[in-house]
């Protein structure tokens, strides 16, 4: 049931019993004639006040339209039952009366009604704007702790692969030369990816493209991954350095530290509306989880703040199994 057919219900159930109350008082002309008076007031006064506030904007412009609205929907509606009671002028006076009172008695009631439904309406809008204002202070606020966050890290991840850039130049030249061209695709997607408000999974698919070949020359055969994405998914929006942390865990505590290296998969899944990505590495693997690091902690602070509780991340391992880190997203629609 709609709320305005619930309304209208209300206001019907309030009128009979205003009449009933005023019959019972001895005021009127009779149950049936005060029954037909108070329907027409109190209707005419529900329509003027909900057409007064359709067509007024929120705020205190229409709290007045509404007040002014409610002796017009009396009057109306005091005219349009007389009329259908067939009242003679003789009994005029006598129905008058019992339409001034009816009329002041629906008024006040209408205007309460109006203007406290008004008012919470008012308070609902405010309420709801503070709460945008400040879940946009917050998302600010966690974007610009990842802008730290990576100022702080790149500088170390670009001097080590420029260190090795420099060692490799005289003894394998052309190796240092897919490094260098690695580094550049890398230093501008990231820079893009930083600068840009959104983005999409193929943008973070090139930067991690970049950022694996750095590692993968660094490792040689000991690293491999690869991709597992469907093209359509590319083209969905995703913000930016999301999964560089999930591949960077997946690299230093599971595949480093296992002779052999081993291989990241970045996988991509559409379910329904939401989209799960999944970071996997066949490492070594962990009898238990160890504590989150301040990467893991990002990622999950930057999901709740552009999602709210409609995002996850989850993390999972087995010994000599290698670990997976799932997330799930909202389906963004591609612009």
């Amino acid at each position: 049931m709609s709320s305005n057919l619930r309304r209208l219900l209300a206001t019907l159930v309030g009128n009979t019993l205003i009449a009933g109350f005023l019959t019972a008082l001895g005021v009127g002309a009779g149950w049936a004639i005060n029954l037909l008076i108070s329907q027409c007031i109190g209707c005419s006064i529900y329509v003027s006040c909900s057409l007064a506030g359709q067509f007024v904007a929120e705020g205190p412009r229409r709290v007045l339209a509404i007040l002014a609205a409610v002796p017009v929907g009396v009057a109306f509606g005091l005219l349009l039952g007389v009329s259908l009671s067939g009242v003679g002028w003789v009994e005029w006076p006598a129905v008058a009366w019992q339409a001034v009172v009816m009329g002041v008695t629906l008024g006040v009631m209408g205007s309460g009604f109006f203007y406290l439904r008004e008012r919470n309406v008012a308070l609902a809008a405010e309420v709801h704007q503070r709460e945008n204002r400040r879940l946009e202070a917050e998302k600010r606020s966690i974007e610009a702790q990842l802008k730290m966050l990576q100022a702080q890290i790149e500088p170390h991840f670009l001097f080590n692969s420029l260190a090795n850039v420099a060692a490799l130049i005289e003894v394998d030249p052309k190796l240092a030369g897919r490094l260098l061209d690695a580094l550049i695709r890398y230093l501008r997607s990231s820079l893009a990816r930083t600068r840009a408000e959104g983005g999409t999974l193929a943008d973070e698919v090139a930067l991690l493209t970049a950022y694996l070949e750095i590692l993968k020359i660094r490792m040689g055969d000991r690293l491999a991954y690869a991709f597992e994405i469907a093209p359509e998914l590319l083209a969905h929006a995703f913000p930016p350095m999301l999964l560089q942390p999930l591949v960077e865990n997946a690299i230093r505590h599971g595949l480093e530290p296992k002779v052999a290296g081993g291989c990241v998969t970045v996988s991509a899944r559409r379910q329904g509306d939401r989209l799960q990505i999944a970071v996997n590495d066949d490492g070594l693997g962990f009898a238990e989880m160890p504590g989150e690091g301040i990467g893991v902690a990002n990622i999950r602070a930057r999901l709740a703040a552009l999602y709210g509780p409609t995002a996850s991340l989850e993390l999972s391992s087995e010994v000599g199994a290698g670990a997976t880190a799932t997330m799930s997203v909202p389906v963004e629609v591609p612009a």
